[in-house]
């Protein structure tokens, strides 16, 4: 009895609730609103055209709800009307045209919907695409401009001005590149400024998404546009190792050519658009150049000792393996060497080899600010955590497990204090550098187990040292660009370890510590 009550109440509440409740109201609206014609006209983003060449407009970005019978109408701003959702026009004058785009259709009553948009269309005589990072500020840029705007010649800069770790700004200049490429295929030149070789090595990151998205059904790539084109790289670094790293973005973009100069140049590079002519201008000022191409290109004569890792260098590159990737691996033998030498050599002990190895590894890609930052961080919460988890008599693992979750727990808030505060290079650090710190802590908590706090806290001092060390020479543009101009360079790591593997001499550390002893044994000497 009392069950069969209990459900009369409960059904008569739920019947009681849904008629009197907001529901019926808002499912009525909400079909109503259903039949609402939404209309918004989309005619895309504002463009940048060369004088006689053809340019297509689409308006497949319009959104169109409950409208039929949709007519896309463009005003070209030059006195041409067309008609289409897709339309190609060509500007046969130079200037600044509003482009509007009127879209009509008919809602489901048959009343008349409509709507406009309009972009902007630069038509110039030709085009300039610069790509520049902080080093070109808007006093140095308006410069530029007035080498270009006299002759006719719209400089369209692609720019990441972001302070950060070079790969990440490489990264973001790469998907600027990429989102700008209408912009690179009207262009006649490419010219590429950038601190260090930020600009190339982001251009090869954007060319090897050009490359796989231009295959056709046989495998092979296709045509990507730039083979009349040329690129102009200017850089204050030595013109052999540059070159060497330009040479793969020819391999793979197989442009005219590209020509590596100083930024003396500058007065010629903006305001020309031929490449020879360029050269001519170079040649009679007699400014330092270097011309890449075909005839620059490393023909395969056989595998020697001093050549192999080059060709499988270009190899890799040209087939889509990331640049930053192969220096990473190729740096790696430097370090270790780094850190054999100071252990050997000088006498700093650190925590191991893999430890600071690996440290200096992550801080090329999280950056020295905030790599630091999160090193401290672990190692202090780590400490912290050890401690407060040694009261509860754990055993050893799950104890690191407890550790290792705080820390983690502290990385989280760590980010999210970088998204309150719109931190972008800390929020856009890769994990696995973070994630390495972070179970280095294991090492550092295992060390003040076996040797104590002491002992620990200057081990790990050594071995930050050591890996801020190793950062820079890592960072070192000159070194960067050699070893990938020479990636043979690191089989001398052999020679010197092999070296270092036979010392038998005193240690410098040890030649202070026991400075003392040393005099005392001169003196007697002496006597």
């Amino acid at each position: 009895m009392r069950k069969k009550i209990f459900k009369i109440v409960f059904a008569s509440l739920i019947l009681f609730v849904f008629a009197f409740s907001p529901l019926t109201p808002i499912l009525a609206q909400d079909s109503s609103d259903d039949l609402s014609p939404v209309l918004t006209a989309q005619a895309g983003e504002d463009k940048n055209v060369v004088v006689g060449r053809q340019v297509v407009f689409s308006a497949l970005g319009t959104k169109a709800v409950n409208v039929i019978g949709l007519e896309y109408i463009w005003d070209f701003g030059d006195g041409t009307i067309k008609k289409g959702e897709e339309v190609s026009h060509t500007y046969r004058k130079a200037g600044i045209y509003r482009v509007k785009l009127s879209v009509l259709g008919q809602n489901s009553f048959g009343s008349q919907v409509n709507d406009q948009d309009d972009i902007i269309v630069r038509v110039d005589k030709d085009v300039i695409v610069l790509i520049s990072d902080g080093n070109v500020d808007a006093e140095r840029l308006a410069v530029l401009n007035t080498y270009a705007s006299p002759q006719g010649i719209l400089l369209v800069n692609i720019q990441e001005t972001e302070k950060a770790a070079d790969y990440v700004v490489e990264g973001e200049l790469a998907q600027k590149i990429i989102k700008n490429k209408d912009d690179l295929f009207q262009a006649s030149s490419i010219v590429i400024w950038t601190e260090k070789n930020i600009g190339i090595n982001a251009f090869l990151l954007a060319a090897q998404t050009f490359a796989k998205t231009n295959v056709d059904d046989k495998g092979e790539m296709t045509n990507l546009g730039f083979n009349n084109k040329y690129f102009t790289v200017i850089t204050d670094q030595n013109f052999t190792a540059v070159s060497r790293v330009a040479q793969s973005l020819y391999d793979i973009l197989e442009p005219q050519s590209i020509v590596v100069t100083r930024d003396v140049a500058n007065p010629y590079v903006f305001s020309e658009s031929n490449v020879n002519q360029l050269l001519d201008s170079l040649r009679t000022e007699d400014i330092d150049h270097k011309l890449l191409g075909l005839h620059s290109k490393r023909e395969f004569k056989g595998f020697k000792v001093w050549n192999f890792l080059s060709y499988f260098l270009s190899y890799m590159v040209n087939k889509g393996v990331p640049l930053n990737t192969v220096y990473l691996i190729l740096i790696l033998p430097v370090i270790a060497t780094v850190i054999a030498f100071f252990r050997q050599i000088v006498g700093v002990k650190a925590l191991g080899i893999y430890a600071p190895s690996i440290i200096a590894i992550s801080f090329l890609a999280t950056g020295l600010k905030y790599g630091i930052l999160i090193f401290i961080a672990t190692l202090f919460f780590g400490t912290a955590a050890r401690l407060i988890a040694r009261k509860a008599r754990l055993l050893y693992l799950p104890r690191m497990a407890n550790v290792l979750t705080i820390v983690s727990l502290v990385i989280f808030t760590m980010f999210l204090l970088g998204a309150f505060f719109d931190k972008r290079g800390l929020m856009e650090i890769s994990i696995f550098p973070i994630l390495i710190m972070v179970l280095l802590t294991e090492n550092f908590v295992s060390v003040q187990i076996e040797r104590g706090h002491k002992t620990a806290v200057l081990l790990t001092l050594e071995t930050l040292v050591l890996s801020v060390i190793c950062f820079w020479l890592a960072n070192w543009e000159v070194l960067r660009t050699f070893i990938l101009a020479f990636p043979e360079f690191i089989l001398l790591t052999l020679l010197i370890n092999y070296l270092m593997g036979k010392w038998t001499g005193v240690r410098l550390t040890e030649l202070y510590r026991f400075r003392n002893v040393i005099k005392n044994v001169e003196l007697d000497e002496k006597k």
